[in-house]
């Protein structure tokens, strides 16, 4: 132990020494613990006027009784619900209000309440959190209203095509413990429970003393410590936490299980025990993690993914680490027509391989790289280094731990991770799960009726209530603080210059030892000839997989042993290169990126690869229920224009290696397109480096896309999709509207925000709140260059599909008819104002919106101005632009469920046609 330690201290000296990114190795945080048990971190960050405040109850579903799973997620959703001096809702109301973000989790070990707002509001924050902390009671209509929220939550994951995968994994993998089950809850349990339990939960978990409190951003450390006093310090401690977890017996023999479901592909997952989070064997673990599944030169996605005979559409590996133990596991989905055996037998060799033959220098070498360039990324945002810090903090009983984990991964040697894979990956600890394909799903059925049979009120509860007592100090406020709206934002314009026709912009920022940088092209899918939908996807996705005389095995391991990342993405009319790594890898990365755009290897073995996994991946899309109703609804809103195209199978099957080859020589150039790098580096260098990038880059003529648009329908359109085995309705409504070169989309914006911001919204507080119909609703204006779009949805109870758009359309009907109050507009405005100072954290953020302003032609300083030109908006005008576009009896309804449950009710609506699940 002591020769470690000794290594241990010099690899820290010497990492100092040499690492060009030493400087923000360190999170600068004070911690302290208040008389009544509450322990607090506060960790300033002075690069945007942000804080994030994070409450962090040590409770989750690893405390509840096996009979009573998911009270921990109740609370989550219950505690928004309102306390002594603050109303329902209006916690998430008065920080979206300001344009902050605020929301809550549930894990096996942990309930975390997190907002992040613009920086003047940080005692708001602070009081909203102490006062439910302090004042929350449980009442019979919060918990049945939030029950029936909760029960649609479930049915939504229940409703993904692999959404109960960790559910299954986790019954089979543990026995004991309760991470047998998972947060969501089981929905008859919850049926069964009674208020005064759920009060019982909150008075013994809930407390200063089983929780800690985590400021961080930009603010004045003893200005928030005497916030902290003035709002938590009274708040009187709770008794002592005794856990009666049951303790997981070792596994001695392999477990195996096949579990049928209505998926298009078979998935595999082969999981192992791993120690408690605390264990010095998470740093050995995560670093295997990321030799056998993490990139594109791992060991899984070459043997599985991308090798001279690919088995897989994707392949990973992941350490979940929880607080007693969690799960390492490896997995891979199969592809279409490949044996699902032979994937679990090559999982299982590729654990075993590491077991008896270790890992190579290299690959340790690479998984540490990689660790570097996420330990910078770590230091970006308040909301990381509060995540660390929290997390740390609560599991790992101590927050230095965050300043030493690099240190330690730093001095993991080959021969250490190779011996935890012999203590952990054992061959007879190891689980292992199979998903596969039940096209009729007459197996998983019975499920579905577990959310139904929670959907009714509980019965009264005859024992009382009794909440925690408390006494406010005298003078305590009786309202939460609300400061001047004084925050501006002012977004990075960097230095503009033209270099071979190309627009170059250098965004100097040496906060981080980090550059990024991003190429946008002019052409995408809206060019694809008719016939080849999915041509600018593949051509994409092609151009990556070898350059300048590398493979693409060659090229990933290049780029992943200097923790380079580089990825070209088609996105309708354009296409993106980008790529990001640390300052001292950016001239490699530049020249790599030149030989992706410019020198293609565009190979015969790659693109066979690549459209196999392309229309794997199309089944697997085209089974979600999401993707089925927004294909719907761009089909029937913008027809055969490129904005109601997208690839099929059929159009993926029909392209050709001479379609790719002929799509790059037209359009991979440089006519009017944007290259932005932005970072630790200087403008001089910047534009260094684009002369190197774009030097020699000829233009040709590109095909000007077609977006001529049909007639808007004149009456209502009913789309149902016949999804049998669907256990919720999925909704999803539009209507063409304005586009962005209009300057409507401004009261757009507005309105929008009134209808879907945060449950105190007008959809959140009727459809969800008020009827409890939902999980989460939203109703927005869209606008894109070439038109734009009303979009509305939910999820929903199969039997209350007709009711949940009724309801939506009385919400719309409203606005349109009586507009919105002064008071509406004012949050409104507030919200929009404070998410833009929310949007420049990052410089990262900053480059897109400077990109996106290129792309729309907007001017220089549009978004500086645009909250002028939101505070210019009157309230009728609000109205006005609902009434103009949002027509329910024009709109498009497109439903994704079972036809036998919803067709009757639907047709109250009007005419539904009835088509079969893609």
């Amino acid at each position: 132990m002591l020769n470690r330690r000794i290594r241990l201290a010099v690899i820290f000296l010497l990492f100092l020494a040499t690492n060009s990114f030493a400087a923000p190795q360190t999170i600068d945080f004070t911690e302290e613990k208040l008389p009544n048990g509450l322990r607090v971190i506060y960790a300033p960050l002075h690069q945007a006027p942000v804080v994030h405040v994070r409450v962090l109850y040590h409770v989750g579903s690893r405390d509840e009784r096996p009979d009573r799973q998911g009270f921990a997620h109740m609370f989550e959703h219950m505690m928004f619900r309102g306390s002594a001096h603050v109303k329902p809702e209006q916690h998430m109301k008065l920080i979206n209000r300001v344009g902050g973000n605020s929301n809550a989790f549930t894990s096996f070990d942990q309930t975390v309440y997190v907002n992040t707002l613009p920086a003047n509001h940080l005692e708001m924050a602070l009081y909203l959190e102490a006062d439910r902390m302090a004042s929350f009671k449980v009442s019979e209509e919060i918990y049945d209203i939030e029950r029936k929220v909760v029960a649609e939550e479930w049915r939504r994951r229940q409703n993904q095509p692999y959404g109960t995968l960790f559910e299954d994994f986790l019954k089979l993998a543990f026995i004991k413990h309760s991470y047998r089950w998972t947060p969501i809850g089981d929905m008859g349990h919850l049926k069964a429970a009674r208020v005064s339990e759920l009060q019982e939960f909150f008075n013994q978990f809930y407390t200063p003393n089983n929780a800690i409190l985590v400021v961080a951003g930009d603010f004045d450390v003893q200005s928030a410590k005497a916030l902290v006093q003035k709002y938590f310090a009274w708040i009187p401690a709770g008794g002592d936490i005794t856990r009666r977890t049951p303790a997981e017996p070792p596994q001695k023999e392999t477990r195996k299980a096949v579990v049928p479901r209505q998926v298009p592909l078979p998935r595999i997952l082969v999981g192992y025990h791993m120690p408690p989070y605390r264990s010095e064997d998470q740093y050995p673990l995560g670093l295997l993690a990321t030799i056998l599944g993490g990139g594109r030169s791992s060991r899984l996605d070459r043997l599985l993914v991308a090798g001279e005979h690919p088995l897989a559409v994707d392949a990973g590996a992941a350490n979940y680490n929880l607080e007693d133990g969690g799960s390492f596991a490896v997995y891979a989905t199969v592809l279409h027509g490949k044996d699902p055996d032979e994937v679990e037998k090559n999982l299982i060799a590729a654990v075993a391989d590491v077991r008896d033959m270790g890992v190579t220098n290299q690959e340790l070498a690479k998984a540490k790289t990689a660790e570097r360039v996420s330990f910078v990324a770590n230091r970006e945002t308040a909301e990381k280094l509060a995540t660390q810090l929290g997390d740390e903090a609560l599991f790992g009983g101590d927050p230095t731990r965050v300043n030493t984990a690099m240190t330690k991964i730093e001095a993991v040697e080959a021969i250490e991770v190779q011996a935890v894979a012999k203590i952990y990956l054992r061959e007879d600890g190891a689980t292992i799960l199979r998903i596969k394909p039940d096209p009729l799903g007459k197996e998983q059925r019975a499920a579905a009726t577990q959310a139904a049979a929670a959907a009714g009120d509980n019965p009264p509860d005859p024992k009382p209530i009794q909440p925690r007592v408390v006494q406010f100090p005298q003078g305590y406020p009786q309202e939460p603080p609300l400061a001047p709206a004084k925050l501006q934002a002012n977004f990075a314009k960097g230095a503009e210059s033209t270099i071979n026709g190309v627009k170059v912009i250098v965004m100097p920022d040496n906060r981080l030892p980090s550059i990024a940088w991003s190429v946008t092209l002019r052409s995408g899918a809206h060019l694809d000839p008719g016939s080849k939908e999915g041509l600018a996807e593949i051509t994409a996705g092609l151009v990556g997989r070898g350059a300048a005389g590398l493979s693409y095995a060659q090229l990933n391991e290049d780029l992943e042993s200097r923790g380079i990342s580089i990825n070209v993405n088609e996105a309708g009319d354009h296409t993106r290169l980008t790529g990001s790594c640390l300052t001292e890898q950016i001239d490699h990365a530049i020249g790599r990126s030149r030989d992706i755009l410019r020198a293609p290897t565009l190979a015969a073995d790659e693109f066979a690869k690549l459209k196999e996994q392309i229309l794997s991946g199309l089944q697997l899309a085209r089974s979600r229920p999401e993707t089925a109703a927004a294909q719907a609804l761009a089909e029937a809103l913008f027809g055969s224009s490129p904005l109601g195209r997208f690839a099929t199978p059929k159009s993926v099957a029909s392209i050709t290696l001479d379609d790719v080859k002929d799509a790059y020589q037209k359009f991979y150039r440089p006519n009017d397109a944007i290259l932005l790098i932005a970072g630790d580096i200087t403008v001089e260098r910047g534009q260094e480096l684009a002369a190197k990038l774009l030097d020699g880059w000829q233009p040709a003529n590109f095909p000007i896309a077609d977006y001529t648009l049909a007639p808007i329908p004149a009456k209502r359109r009913i789309i149902l999709i016949d999804r049998p085995e669907g256990k919720q309705a999925m909704i999803r409504m539009a209507i063409r509207a304005y586009d962005t070169h209009n300057d409507e989309k401004f009261a757009g914006s507005l309105a929008g925000s009134i209808l879907s911001s945060g449950i105190e919204s007008r959809l959140g507080r009727y459809v969800r709140a008020e009827k409890g119909l939902a999980y989460s609703v939203y109703g927005i204006f869209q606008p894109n260059r070439h038109a734009g779009q009303f979009s509305a949805g939910t999820e929903t109870d199969v039997s209350t599909a007709a009711d949940a758009v009724e309801a939506m359309f009385k919400v719309f009907a409203d606005m349109a008819r009586d507009g919105v109050t002064e008071a509406e507009l004012n949050d409104a405005r507030l919200r929009i104002v404070g998410s833009m100072v929310m949007g420049m954290q990052t410089i990262g953020q900053q480059a897109d919106y400077r990109v996106q302003g290129i792309l729309n032609g907007y001017p220089i300083d549009y978004y500086d101005r645009y909250p002028e030109r939101i505070g210019a908006v009157a309230p009728p005008q609000v109205g006005q632009v609902v009434q103009k576009y949002v027509k329910d009896d024009q709109i498009v309804v497109v439903v994704v469920a079972p036809a036998d449950a919803v067709k009757k009710q639907l047709e109250r609506l009007g005419a539904v046609e009835v088509i079969p699940m893609p």
